[in-house]
């Protein structure tokens, strides 16, 4: 409590306003004065003016008393000569005391002088004595404190009444307080304070309190404040004095009896320094329930001028009695700062959140305790308990960087061992299967806990070499898997993706013998998936007949609704192995299950469905069935074939007329197919049968003109030679010849060694001088058939400069040129340049020319997400949509596809606002594998839930992201700052801060760094 003066000005203001208010009654009569000057009565009676004086000094008409005062004065002195009066003449004596006084009292000019000069004329006279007391009060009264004391002190040592006395030792005792000399103030107060007779006695008996309290005198304090606890003036004052008194002095039980009583009577402002001594007295004896209500009457009143310390013991409180949530609220505010009390109170205010189940926040909290190293111990129990929280939370990877950090700076450390054990499961959890590996390796003594961990860890990193095709490392790594087997399920999958691992490397024989041995256990998924595995193995080797059985057994096993695309697929390989084997009758019966049940590749198997048929000679239904390929599936790479086969057909039994029909359908319908080169061939063969030799020379000509470096050159060259000699021309010959010659210098071995060195520093990714070989390869050799391998060779080069214009202008050629090999290859990079640089339309061309043209189902489903991607982007999101649904039908013919496409139809909706529908595709996503698909789909929830202002739902999904997808830095960096906006959207600003600058601290993507410490400088400008 602050040590007041508060009754010392109020009685000095008192005695101010009074005599503000007699000067201005003063100054009021003096215009009087020369009324009063023309009565007749002053010549007649000479103490008039004496009385007269006395009379308005009573009324406390100053100005007036002192002009009359010395109006009586002025014959005694005479001629002037007479400056001392006669001491004798009482009168006299106290009309010049009067002056002075009154002087003084309406501030003239010299006042004090007379006062000076009235002592030292008249010391001995009684007026002396009561003059320095008065002269005291004035200046007392002016709050001149030090003059004060000059006169009151002879004031005093003058004597008198003993009331007057009295008061000039109280005034003298305050003068000494306002100076700070208590030593000298005290006794004054003592003898004033208990006085009864005393108006002063009171304030006395509250200053010397006062004093006694600074002095460290409680039971003398005590006393003092006890003699005036019902004094009206002070009884609001003093039970704060009395229970610091007594606080002071650790009379607890003393205080507890004064204050409980008195705040039960009175609940009032002016003890609310009461409460707080009791709730500390409370606090101290561990009685926080009791403590509690006291606390919160304190504060309630205090606001935010309670200290920080008395808000923690409240809080403190609140968290010893369970009320976590009011510990909360009072604990928040405080954790914040950079003293002790913060790192209490951020302490207690992580445990209070893991007691209300909301551990995000108890990290935070747990981190600001941990930051702070004000207590040691405090700091080493927050950083341990951030660390576990982080697993408890899946943070796998912040958790091993803060126990291994927590290890090195706590070696001795009460928690060394527990800490020791969870680095391990951070690892795990982490993802950071190589390290754990490492970490169990390196232990001296292993549990079969930690082998059956381990045995997971190496599973696990093996099956991401797999996926990564790292086939040599997934093989290593499996095998250490199967070292320690102690979960069997977890033993046959790392048996299956060992075979998978050497089948992907095409060990098809090392692989054969491990499905063999899975597939002999006859249960389970992977018995199953070992059959389809055997059967592809065999298959990929080629031997037909010994897949056969493996396909035969998993299609009769059916189809789970994990493994349809593979059922459908296996259904297909199937009717192949049985085509190959010439059982058409058993083929064509599985082709027709494969299209009932809409497989992806039932084009295919339609197309073979006719192919069949026309290989048993049933032509008219072949024709037919051709027929049916082309109007069902106009998209598919197989109307080419079924329009070339149908002409085939026809062309087999010859029917040739009919056969140049169908080939020139082909021909013209389809300018760009690869396979108009063989229907050239057929159709000019055909002419010739039928003798008619300029259309079959003219076929064979554009042959050699335009598909110079086709497999079918060399036999439309000898085709031609015969032509014309059955058509007696046979000197045209040569000049074809020649032509095809200066077309075709491919046969000259410099031009053949020169492309070959070309090449070869293009493979040695040497790009620039690559350029320049190839241009000059291609100056010097205009007309070769390499020409477009060239191209694509030299764009290639380009894209590696950084040269996109360049690169565009070479696969564009090979593209246009619509008859290379190459074709594929440079439309795909070209589809990918121009979306990079949003040349969408161009890129959507080039992508459907892919589509077309493609040579198997892995390259044509590549394009087409490369379609659907360039389609969301352009944006035409109807036109992705419709490719996504086309891809996830399809199934994961290339790695990935069926949930990228998945996340697509999420990404769509989620772009039109049908939250509902984006949700339930990205749900599917994430089903579908963890992958960065799933990564980004997990994102995208989150962002439903925030958008829908469903903040606390959003911060708990997103939270799953370390357990599901922390290898993704990128979505997992957007995930945390989408914790951010949440924690902004709940007004919880000090978790936003926290959660970007974790995101700082440890992300290793420079782009989501630069996001977060955008975000952050935003929230810290608003503060």
């Amino acid at each position: 409590m602050p040590y007041s003066t508060t009754q010392s000005d109020q009685h000095q203001s008192n005695r101010r306003i009074s005599y503000r208010l007699l000067f201005a009654l003063t100054v009021g009569l003096f215009t009087t004065l020369p009324a009063l000057a023309q009565r007749t009565q002053s010549n007649a009676e000479p103490d008039y003016h004496y009385r007269n004086g006395l009379e308005l000094f009573e009324k406390a008409n100053y100005a007036a008393s002192r002009y009359e005062f010395r109006q009586y004065l002025e014959p005694r002195r005479g001629d002037g000569s007479q400056t001392l009066l006669n001491t004798g003449d009482q009168n006299a004596v106290e009309a010049e005391y009067y002056i002075a006084l009154t002087s003084l009292y309406i501030d003239e000019p010299g006042a004090e002088l007379l006062v000076d000069r009235f002592v030292k004329n008249h010391s001995q006279h009684p007026k002396a004595g009561q003059l320095y007391g008065d002269l005291g009060t004035y200046y007392y009264n002016r709050q001149d404190y030090t003059k004060a004391i000059s006169f009151l002190e002879k004031a005093v040592a003058q004597g008198g009444s003993s009331a007057q006395q009295i008061t000039y030792k109280y005034q003298l005792a305050l003068s000494y307080y306002s100076t700070q000399d208590l030593q000298h103030a005290l006794p004054l107060l003592n003898e004033v304070k208990l006085d009864p007779g005393s108006a002063d006695a009171p304030a006395a008996s509250y200053y010397a309190g006062v004093i006694n309290f600074r002095n460290r005198n409680y039971n003398e304090a005590v006393a003092d404040f006890r003699r005036i606890e019902t004094n009206p003036t002070y009884q609001n004052q003093v039970p704060n004095w009395i229970a610091q008194a007594l606080y002071k002095q650790g009379r607890f039980d003393d205080l507890l009896a004064y204050t409980e009583p008195l705040l039960k009577r009175n609940s009032g402002g002016s003890l609310n320094e009461v409460a707080l001594f009791t709730a500390e007295v409370f606090y101290q004896q561990n009685q926080f329930a009791r403590a509690i209500p006291y606390y919160k009457q304190y504060i309630n009143a205090a606001g935010a001028k309670a200290p920080s310390a008395v808000k923690f013991r409240y809080g403190q409180s609140l968290f010893r009695t369970g009320a976590y949530n009011d510990a909360i609220t009072q604990l928040k505010p405080l954790a914040g700062g950079k003293d002790t009390t913060a790192q209490y109170a951020a302490y207690t205010l992580g445990v209070s959140y893991l007691q209300t189940q909301n551990p995000t926040y108890a990290l935070t909290a747990f981190d600001q305790a941990g930051r702070l190293s004000f207590n040691r111990t405090i700091q080493e129990e927050a950083r341990f308990t951030h660390a576990k929280l982080q697993l408890d939370q899946n943070n796998g990877a912040d958790a091993v960087k803060e126990l291994t950090a927590f290890l090195k700076q706590y070696p001795d450390s009460k928690f060394e061992n527990e800490a020791n054990e969870l680095v391990g499961e951070a690892y795990y959890a982490s993802n950071n299967y190589p390290a754990a590996i490492s970490y169990i390796e390196g232990l001296k003594r292993r549990t079969s806990k930690i082998n059956a961990t381990y045995q997971r860890l190496t599973y696990n990193q093996g099956v991401n070499d797999f996926n990564a095709e790292r086939y040599p490392q997934a093989v290593a790594n499996l095998d250490k898997s199967l070292k320690f087997p102690v979960d069997k399920s977890l033993e046959q999958a790392a048996q299956f993706w060992k075979a998978e691992s050497y089948s992907a490397g095409k060990q098809y024989d090392t692989a054969i013998p491990l499905y063999a041995s899975i597939s002999k256990s006859g249960s389970g998924d992977y018995a199953s998936k070992s059959l389809y595995a055997l059967g592809y193995a065999y298959y990929n080797k080629k031997d037909y007949a010994r897949a056969l059985p493996y396909f035969r057994d998993f299609v009769s096993r059916g189809a789970g609704s994990d493994d349809r695309a593979q059922f459908q697929d296996a259904t297909i390989r199937l009717a192949d192995t049985y085509f190959s084997a010439k059982q058409y009758e058993n083929a064509m019966r599985y082709y027709d299950q494969a299209i009932a049940q809409n497989a992806a590749d039932k084009d295919y198997a339609a197309y073979q469905k006719a192919v069949i048929l026309s290989y048993v000679g049933r032509d008219a239904e072949a024709k037919a069935q051709f027929d049916q390929v082309q109007r069902q599936f106009p998209n598919s790479r197989f109307v080419d074939e079924s329009l070339l086969q149908k002409a085939n057909v026809d062309f087999e039994k010859g029917s040739y007329q009919a056969a140049i029909q169908g080939y020139t359908k082909l021909i013209q319908d389809k300018p760009n197919s690869t396979l108009v080169p063989a229907a050239l061939l057929k159709r000019a063969i055909a002419y010739g049968n039928v003798q008619q030799y300029d259309p079959a020379v003219a076929d064979y000509k554009r042959i050699l003109d335009n598909y110079g470096d086709s497999e079918q050159a060399q036999s439309a060259l000898l085709g031609i030679q015969n032509t014309l000699n059955d058509a007696g021309r046979p000197e045209e010959f040569s000049q074809v010849l020649g032509q095809y010659k200066k077309s075709n210098p491919g046969s000259t071995d410099v031009e053949r060694v020169q492309f070959e060195n070309a090449k070869n520093i293009y493979a040695n990714e040497k790009y620039p001088q690559a350029i320049q070989s190839l241009l000059s390869f291609m100056q010097e050799y205009p007309n070769s058939p390499s020409t477009n391998e060239a191209r694509y060779y030299l764009a290639e080069s380009y894209r590696q400069t950084n040269d996109p214009a360049s690169a565009l202008r070479y696969y564009n050629l090979v593209v246009a040129d619509n008859k290379s090999d190459y074709l594929v290859r440079a439309a795909t990079r070209a589809a990918e340049l121009e979306a990079k640089q949003k040349n969408y339309p161009r890129a959507i061309r080039n992508y459907q020319i892919i589509i077309s043209k493609a040579n198997g189902k892995a390259e044509q489903v590549a394009a087409q997400l490369g379609l659907m991607d360039t389609y969301f982007a352009y944006p035409k999101p109807d036109s992705a949509a419709a490719m996504a649904r086309e891809l996830v039908a399809t199934g994961n013919v290339v790695p990935g596809a069926q949930n990228r496409a998945q996340l697509m139809l999420g990404k769509v909706a989620l772009g039109k606002g049908d939250f509902k529908t984006a949700q339930a595709d990205f749900e599917k996503t994430i089903a579908l594998a963890k992958d960065v698909n799933g990564a980004e789909a997990q994102y995208h929830l989150g962002e439903i839930l925030y958008k829908q202002k469903k903040y606390k739902e959003s911060v708990a999904l997103l939270l799953k992201f370390n357990e599901q997808f922390s290898d993704f830095e990128y979505w997992k960096g957007k995930a945390f700052i989408l914790v951010s906006d949440n924690n902004v959207a709940l007004d919880e600003p000090a978790q936003a801060k926290a959660v970007l600058n974790s995101i700082i601290e440890n992300s290793s993507d420079e782009a989501i760094v630069a996001e977060a410490k955008q975000k952050l400088a935003t929230l810290e400008s608003k503060n």
